[in-house]
């Protein structure tokens, strides 16, 4: 199980609890690899006091620093090379279920890529984004695409592809990736849980979609194909804003304005039960998350264009 974690301690340190006790047992049915972007806070410290009892939990820097799509290519290399079967990709952001390492290894018996169920943690700002983590279950494209921090993969798919070395989004550029080879592989979801952290406050999360508008962009170019879904994206906020504008004038902008609401309040709906505790009365929040998240497309269909000049 690869675990990329950087400047994280805290988080860190509830992950690896949650790993140290699953149903599988580790260093018998698994090992753990935290493969660190030189972090400087006490990350190696939480890490050596885990493997000082289980020694199977290495800690090691990258050796390439400067983005999740260096630290990806990398465990992919070791995998190959030590013989491992099975990577199992984690975060340090994540707590997992007790049955989670259990399952993973069960269901990928008979497939190549497993996604588990991403559960949500928070408030305002869970509501907003959870459908993001659940985009491939709720839009049905997990047999395209498995988000790369809750997934588990058979490591013979890296004899003939491997993660590009994005800065970020490297799971993105790895399923776009696949998809241009014409490489189809067995994916499917299961019920083993991991409990994901997002941003609590505005300031991160922009921060965090500036990351990702970036990451996107590079990654696209890497695997050389066509921004087709950051274009979808972009479409929402401009019409959201043009359709509030003109709404009291234009019955075609009436219908866009609920169309696009009526959109908003589904997601909310369908995200519902990928949110640790979920509150009805943020119904509105997916609106604001879509809209930041568009408007962080246009930033990075901004990005891609500059980077084909």
């Amino acid at each position: 199980m690869v675990i990329l974690n950087k400047d994280n301690a805290e988080k860190l340190k509830k992950c690896l609890e949650s790993l140290v006790n699953q149903s599988a047992k580790l260093c018998n049915d698994f090992e753990i690899l935290i493969l660190d972007g030189a972090s400087k806070d006490n990350s190696l410290e939480v890490a050596e006091q885990f493997s000082k009892i289980y020694p199977c939990i290495k800690f090691k820097v990258q050796e390439k620093l400067g983005g999740t799509g260096y630290a990806r290519r990398e465990a992919c290399d070791i995998a190959l090379e030590k013989g491992y079967d099975v990577v199992i990709w984690g975060d340090s952001e994540n707590v997992y279920s007790k049955d989670y390492v259990e399952k993973m290894l069960k269901a990928i018996e008979d497939c190549d890529a497993v996604g588990g169920i991403p559960v949500v943690k928070g408030d305002f700002f869970a509501h907003a984004f959870a459908w993001y983590h659940a985009l491939h279950i709720i839009f049905k494209i997990y047999d395209r695409h498995i988000p790369g921090n809750n997934k588990a993969e058979k490591t013979r798919i890296y004899e003939i592809c491997k993660y590009p070395e994005s800065k970020r989004a490297d799971d993105y550029g790895f399923s776009l990736l696949l998809m241009k080879k014409g490489i189809r592989v067995r994916q499917k979801i299961i019920d083993a849980k991991a409990f994901v952290s997002l941003p609590e406050n505005l300031r991160e999360v922009l921060k965090w979609q500036k990351a990702r508008a970036r990451g996107c962009a590079e990654a696209l170019h890497l695997v050389k194909f066509k921004p087709y879904d950051l274009v979808a994206w972009s479409l929402f906020l401009p019409l959201l804003v043009l359709s509030s504008i003109t709404a009291p004038f234009s019955a075609i902008s009436t219908v866009i304005l609920s169309i696009l609401i009526a959109f908003s309040i589904w997601i909310f709906l369908k995200s519902l039960k990928f949110i640790e505790k979920p509150r009805k009365y943020f119904f509105f929040a997916p609106l604001i998350g879509l809209a930041i998240y568009s408007a962080f497309s246009i930033l990075g269909l901004y990005h891609y264009l500059r980077r084909g000049n």
